[in-house]
């Protein structure tokens, strides 16, 4: 990480709209395909790793890189519409590329420019797959000075594509939040390979487990300092980290509506009470169709004007205020709000017009409900709901936070004094929590 930086990197600039219509293309192909054998390989609960080549070999997985480091140079708007349509198809690889976006906006805020141009690069060339170990809410992760760098001892319960991933953006709590990008094969890293849960099965978000890994200088993301508009910046990561699953979860419900209908138009039959022989003439399959086609309008509507608010935000650099910031912050609420209900009223709410045939496990529109109610588990929705309704209340906007601030909450909540409650190991930083990386309960 020594050379210098590139002169005019435009990241996140975006492509033409004709341009884009090709890449859309080039997601829906890569959808289909993965359509084809989405149960199938759900069932089968294996490493991701030929689903992470096809997003490669596609190009996706470098398509926000800038096109000065090799990759598409897509804006994250649009980056994150090319992963509601994998996400329609299948809703783990869906999370694996919404992820790898997200962690490329960590590097990217987080990276000095040369750190910063060397990650673009390697992903935009190489098709480099970033994961994280980003969970907070996990105890016992030690992390010591080792010459200009850290050594790292402990164990981490999820970290959402490690295992697969080319290079891991790894952030630690000591008595500063810690920050660093290793490689995979780094001695002492070790993967768990145990995520067997009830959805989002081939996301590879098992434990990792770090025995003395040593992280160097050059590798410690060291680009933001600890003034008033480094903490406003900072604070974007994890707003971003709510705004994936927004689109993740609108991608979920349109691949569940859209196998719905096709189920009912192909094998439907009319209830015998129904007044008409065609089953699509039926008035309940109707109106419920009607229902939950318009809220997930308004759910994609909503996440696509949360994306756009927050380039613009990433963009102000130190100009973002924190007025802005509480307000971005508001609006990426609300669309976590709407599309964690839509896609949970979408997945549960199909089987009433597709009918007691379609619970077959041959059918598979279970997993369209099983990856949702897995990732909503995430982050508390009530959580988000009380800070808009504090908003509507009494005006008041969220304040730039840090995942950071999480961490230290959980060491009161969930570490050695709150072993028996929780049922935390502070030893191995072990929890009974389940559900993938990120805030989880």
């Amino acid at each position: 990480m020594t050379a210098g930086p590139a002169v005019d990197i435009a990241y996140y600039a975006g492509v033409t709209d004709e341009e884009f219509a090709t890449w859309t293309s080039v997601a829906e192909r890569v959808a289909a395909e993965l359509a084809e054998t989405a149960l199938a390989r759900d069932r089968a609960n294996q490493n991701p790793v030929a689903e992470l080549r096809l997003l490669r070999e596609a190009g996706l997985l470098g398509f926000a890189a800038p096109r000065e480091l090799g990759g598409g140079g897509g804006s994250l708007t649009q980056a994150l519409k090319l992963s509601r349509i994998v996400s329609a198809a299948d809703g783990s690889i869906g999370q694996l590329l919404t992820y790898h976006y997200s962690n490329g906006v960590w590097t990217h805020i987080l990276g000095t420019p040369e750190q910063r141009e060397r990650i673009a690069r390697g992903v935009g060339t190489e098709g480099w797959f970033q994961g994280s170990v980003s969970n907070p809410r996990d105890p016992g992760v030690t992390v010591e000075r080792d010459g200009d760098g850290y050594r790292i001892t402990g164990r981490r319960t999820f970290a959402t594509g490690v295992a697969v991933a080319d290079l891991i953006t790894v952030l630690l709590y000591g008595d500063e939040p810690v920050n660093v990008v290793i490689p995979p094969d780094r001695p002492g890293l070790s993967f768990g390979d145990d995520w067997d849960n009830l959805g989002q099965r081939l996301t590879a978000s098992g434990s990792v487990t770090f025995d003395g890994v040593v992280a160097h200088a050059d590798e410690v993301l060291a680009g933001l300092g600890d003034g008033a508009a480094d903490r406003r910046r900072d604070g974007l990561r994890g707003l971003f980290s709510q705004l994936i699953f927004a689109h993740l979860y609108a991608g979920i419900a349109d691949g569940a509506l859209t196998a719905a209908a096709r189920y009912v138009r192909e094998k439907g039959r009319p209830w015998p009470e129904a007044a008409s022989r065609d089953v699509t003439e039926d008035p309940y399959h109707l109106q419920l169709l009607g229902r939950l086609s318009a809220s997930l309008a308004a759910a994609t509507a909503l996440a696509d004007a949360a994306s756009e608010e927050f380039e613009a935000a990433l963009a102000l650099g130190a100009d973002l205020t924190e007025e802005r910031w509480g307000r971005l912050a508001i609006l990426i609420d609300q669309a976590k709000a709407v599309t964690t209900e839509t896609v949970l009223d979408v997945t549960h709410n199909i089987y009433q017009a597709t009918g007691a045939r379609s619970t077959a496990n041959a059918v598979g529109l279970d997993i369209y409900w099983r990856n949702a109610r897995t990732h909503t588990t995430h982050d508390p929705l009530p959580y988000r709901q009380r800070e808009i309704g504090r908003h509507v209340l009494t005006g008041e906007l969220p304040r730039p936070r840090q995942f950071a601030d999480l961490a230290k909450a959980a060491d009161v909540t969930q570490g050695a004094a709150a072993d028996t409650a929780t049922g935390t190991t502070a030893a191995t930083g072990t929890t009974a929590a389940t559900g993938p990386e990120a805030a989880e309960r």
